[in-house]
């Protein structure tokens, strides 16, 4: 142990390691749980992070006296971690239970969407969150005032700095390894106990850390001898001179020679000092020695070390340790800008970014290693740093902070080249998460690194004056806790990502004048920083909305939201109607030439509930996920007496007028209530039971969306189903790979034992699989479909015509399901299979992945059951949809082994012959029609063993002899068409032939 730095720091360096990595993976955990209580919309997100972070400010707060008072800090910090641990072990379980019982008490209030609602969850967050939070928002307190106790003379805090800097590491290092490792290899449950390992860790690190600082002091103290002399780590030995103006550092120093004004043993001189607890806190105060002895033995009040500690004789103002209020304000400040700036920052990077669990670990682990090394730096030129001014020092950080966000708004602009350049289209997971993590390094680690630097500054400074540095830290946590609102709530919405992300600079502006005008500093000094910072901006970008428009799309309207950039654009469509198109940052887009398949998908799941309910409209359906409306819009087209659409984007809910040709006037329905809330929350907490239930595409693989596909939310969906009622998930097969399709078809088997799959629309490029669940229903062992009233409702739509086309699309029954999807995980809560797996196809963006599952469904598809239908023409029915069935089955194999051929004259005959089959099967199936005629259009040596095919199949089709004789007129075989000719004549008398 040195005189000067007390014992090494190595143990406790890992404790805060250790503790950094705990925290941060609990923190990952308890806000993505939460989530499922309060909802994924922009109010529970914020409450969930904030509700976290004032945790933090309420422990550091409330333990505040009880770290600097404390005989033993270690002892403290030892308990607190492991009570986080505890509370971490049963947090999974617990969140498990609040999100079925939350929703339905928050209810309507949560529903609101403002400031009671805000107020309510944050609330709510914040009571559960208690206790885990508030011990890990004192923990770091006690490591620090264990730290300053064993080492008086670190007046620079550079020691501190290393356990800050090692408490961000750990953190940086746990926010990639929870997302890659644990909670993927072992869900919630046990990733949590595995964190708690962590916790423990450290609590054992700092105790042996403890006992060896013991260990040595005491050893150091039964060698001495002659005069009693100050031991690094005896607070109660440490006196000081008041402050000199003026000063140099050695005269502001500690006068450790004036204890030793008496030799050991001499009459009346105190005994030499006897071996104790290392931690100990001095003898108190005359005036606190006063105090009644029933305050107790375990806290004696700590002095604190006097202000004169740090040398501030350089600065325009000295006093900066005697008014530590100002420093509260700093961290405060920092707090709120610098989760302000991830907050901006983040938004503006998702709209190129794939937005999924691992991308935001990503961005917080590049941003948090920035900030640990900002702090270790720091403290390697602690000592130059604080000597004479470490109010000068406070005052340049934050002005460097401020300029350094106009260099990372040119980084946000430039984020999407450097994207495409590190990690082109299909990259993987690896690649394309070091261009996240190199992205994300470039846009925010200056400014983590001098955010670093100046958090172990101030932190050096306050614990410098002996007061301990809980508050400080408290006040650092609420500013982390406004910022999600400050910026997320307010700026973002209100001013846009650029002027957003520009009222960090701002902040940080006014940061530094306040405090440097409080610190005495020149006037002249600080207006001109401040118009400095201003002036830098006009070096920076003036737009952060970084999609635009392409291939003929003009856009219409934006809105730049927490939940990404919301745009409708459009352009001419087929006859001069526009197409208009929802796009939501670079990959989401909705609409446009989509929209007659996105009606085609609500309808099935229309007629499907209709047919097989009571008679009349559909009494009460409910949408979740509306986009540009066409699913909801396409399935009111069967009567509904009531529906509610729930969409999670608040913008997308206002754009609905601009789709209002595709979603059937959606938003000026009197039948229709539409809500912007979280679609699993808003279930749980919908008071109503529902005939129909209709999940749209939601892309699992997007952060907080993997729960809609969780056993519990299909449960929730079932306990609001009337008797018989139905739930229609649909699945986007062209974002998940096979295994994660049959994971999910394992999961809703389990709720829903009464399954069925049917596909929505006839392309093998973006397939879309519905499973329909059944409540049970005493009066009903089965799903029966009522066919005349199959054919009224297929009657009045443009989008499915005839019951055969509806049952055309039937590929499984229970029976088929159960053995496609076999044993495996399911996806649940406490183990999310499709966050981690569904994220990872993502990245591969594999083009193939919707022919390929669309194939694997193919191969176990059987044909609609007889005993699916009822009523007169049942059996009628059945036999002529066989046929239709075929067809479609036919042309999809076609679909799929033509792939993304986009030139038809190079398709292979191969190819070709599943239309042509598809045709002989039921001429009548729409789809094989059209490709064959553009097929025999484009390629005459196809046509020409195509048509003769085509013409046997319908001989009296008028429009196979036109396609045919076009055909011989273009081959030249004159004698051929003339012979055709003349029999279409014969047979169409007065048609107009080529």
């Amino acid at each position: 142990m040195s005189a000067t730095t007390g014992p090494r720091d190595g143990l406790l360096l890992v404790a805060a390691f250790a503790s950094g990595a705990a925290a941060l993976a609990y923190e990952m955990l308890w806000t993505r749980m939460l989530a499922l209580s309060l909802g994924s919309e922009t109010v529970g997100v914020l409450a969930a992070l904030a509700g976290y972070f004032a945790g933090l400010a309420l422990g550091a707060a409330l333990l505040h006296d009880r770290s600097l008072r404390a005989r033993d800090p270690v002892r403290l910090f030892v308990v607190l971690e492991l009570c986080a641990a505890g509370f971490a072990v049963v947090s999974p379980h617990l969140l498990q239970v609040l999100a079925r019982v939350l929703p339905a008490w928050l209810g309507p209030v949560a529903a609101a969407g403002g400031a009671a609602a805000l107020a309510a969850s944050t609330a709510v967050a914040a009571a559960v969150l208690a206790l885990g939070a508030a011990p890990l928002g004192a923990s770091l307190a006690a490591l620090v005032e264990a730290r300053r106790r064993t080492c008086p003379f670190d007046q620079d805090g550079r020691g501190l700095g290393r356990i800050y800097g090692a408490n961000t590491l750990g953190a940086a290092l746990a926010a990639l390894a929870s997302v890659h490792l644990v909670f993927p290899a072992l869900g919630y449950g046990l990733g949590a106990a595995l964190a708690a390992l962590a916790g423990a860790g450290a609590a054992l690190a700092a105790r042996a850390w403890g006992a060896r600082a013991a260990g040595q002091v005491r050893q150091d103290m039964s060698d001495t001898t002659g005069p009693a002399r100050h031991v690094p780590g005896d607070l109660s030995l440490t006196t000081a001179e008041p402050p000199v103006a003026g000063g140099s550092a050695s005269s502001v120093s500690p006068d450790i020679s004036a204890e030793a004004s008496v030799s050991p043993g001499a009459a009346g001189a105190p005994a030499a000092p006897a071996a104790r607890d290392i931690f100990a806190a001095p003898p108190a105060s005359p005036v606190a020695a006063a105090t009644p002895a029933s305050q107790g033995s375990r806290d004696i009040p700590a002095a604190p070390a006097p202000a004169a500690a740090v040398d501030a004789s350089r600065d325009p103002d000295p006093d900066l340790l005697r008014e530590p209020w100002l420093l509260d304000l700093v961290a405060f400040g920092t707090g709120l800008t610098g989760i302000g700036l991830q907050v901006v920052g983040v938004r503006v990077l998702g709209q190129h970014l794939e937005n999924t669990i691992y991308t935001f670990a990503h961005i917080l682990a590049a941003y948090l290693l920035a900030t640990g090394l900002g702090a270790l730096v720091y403290q390697r030129f602690a000592a130059r740093a604080v000597a004479g001014r470490p109010g000068t020092v406070t005052a340049a950080l934050l002005w460097l902070l401020a300029v350094l966000v106009v260099p990372a708004a040119v980084a946000l602009a430039q984020g999407p080249e450097l994207l495409q350049a590190l990690s082109p289209e299909a990259a993987g997971l690896a690649r394309a998460g070091a261009a996240e993590l190199a992205v994300a390094a470039l846009v925010f680690a200056p400014s983590a690194l001098v955010l670093g630097a100046l958090l172990s500054h101030v932190i050096g400074l306050v614990a410098a004056t002996g007061r301990g540095v809980g508050r400080t830290y408290a006040w650092n946590a609420v500013g982390c806790a406004a910022a999600p609102f400050v910026f997320g709530l307010v700026a973002v919405p209100r001013l846009g990502y650029a002027d957003a992300f520009y009222a960090v600079l701002y902040a940080y502006l006014a940061l530094f004048a306040g405090f440097g005008w409080f610190r005495r500093f020149s006037p002249v000094l600080l207006i001109g920083g401040v118009l400095a910072g201003v002036a830098l901006t006009a070096a920076g970008p003036r737009s952060l909305v970084l999609v635009g428009d392409s291939d003929g799309w003009v856009r219409r309207e934006e809105r730049q939201t927490l939940h990404g950039l919301v745009a409708v654009s459009e352009r001419p469509g087929p006859g001069g109607a526009p197409l208009r198109r929802l796009q939501i940052g670079k990959r989401f887009r909705m609409g446009g030439a989509a929209g007659f398949g996105e009606q085609r998908m609500g309808q099935v799941c229309s007629l499907l509930s209709h047919a097989s309910g009571p008679e009349g409209p559909i009494p009460k359906a409910l949408y979740l996920g509306l986009g540009t409306g066409s699913t909801m819009g396409g399935a009111l087209a069967v009567p509904h007496a009531s529906a509610e659409g729930v969409e999670l984007v608040p913008e997308i809910v206002e754009l609905l007028p601009h789709f209002a040709d595709i979603n059937l006037d959606l938003a000026e329905r009197p039948e229709v209530a539409l809500h912007a809330a979280d679609a699993r929350r808003y279930l749980a907490a919908a008071p109503a039971r529902y005939d129909l239930v209709v999940a749209d595409l939601f892309h699992p693989g997007q952060a907080g969306a993997s729960s809609l596909f969780a056993r519990e939310h299909f449960a929730a969906a079932k306990d609001h189903l009337r008797p018989g009622g139905l739930m229609c998930q649909w699945l986007p097969l062209y974002q998940l790979d096979e295994a994660d399709v049959r994971t999910i078809v394992r999961t809703f088997l389990d709720v829903f034992p009464e399954s069925y799959a049917f596909l929505g629309i006839y392309n093998a490029q973006n397939p879309a699989l519905a499973l329909v669940g059944r409540a049970p229903d005493p009066a009903a062992a089965q799903l029966r479909l009522d066919v005349a009233r199959l054919a009224a409702d297929t009657a009045a739509l443009q989008n499915i015509v005839d019951p055969r086309d509806l049952l055309a699309s039937y590929v499984m029954g229970p029976a088929e399901l159960a053995a496609w999807a076999g044993d495996g995980p399911r996806n649940t809560d406490l183990a999310p299979e499709i966050a981690f797996q569904a994220a990872r196809v993502a990245y591969r963006d594999d083009r193939t992945l919707g022919a390929h599952n669309l194939a694997a469904i193919l191969e176990r598809a059987v044909a609609a059951p007889a005993a699916l239908l009822t009523g007169s023409g049942a059996e009628a029915l059945a036999a002529a949809s066989a046929p239709f069935t075929a067809a479609a089955r036919h042309y999809l194999a076609g679909e799929i082994a033509r792939g993304d051929l986009a030139d038809l004259s190079n398709m292979s005959w191969e190819t070709a012959e599943h239309f042509l089959r598809a045709y002989e099967a039921d001429p009548e199936f729409a789809p094989a029609r059209g490709a064959l005629y553009t097929i025999v259009r484009k390629n005459q040596a196809l046509a020409a063993k195509l048509l003769p095919r085509m013409l046997a199949r319908t001989p009296d089709e008028p429009r196979v002899y036109e396609a045919y004789l076009l055909h011989l007129r273009a081959a030249g075989d004159q004698a051929a068409y003339q012979q055709l000719r003349a029999e279409a004549t014969a047979k169409f008398p007065g048609a107009a032939l080529p």
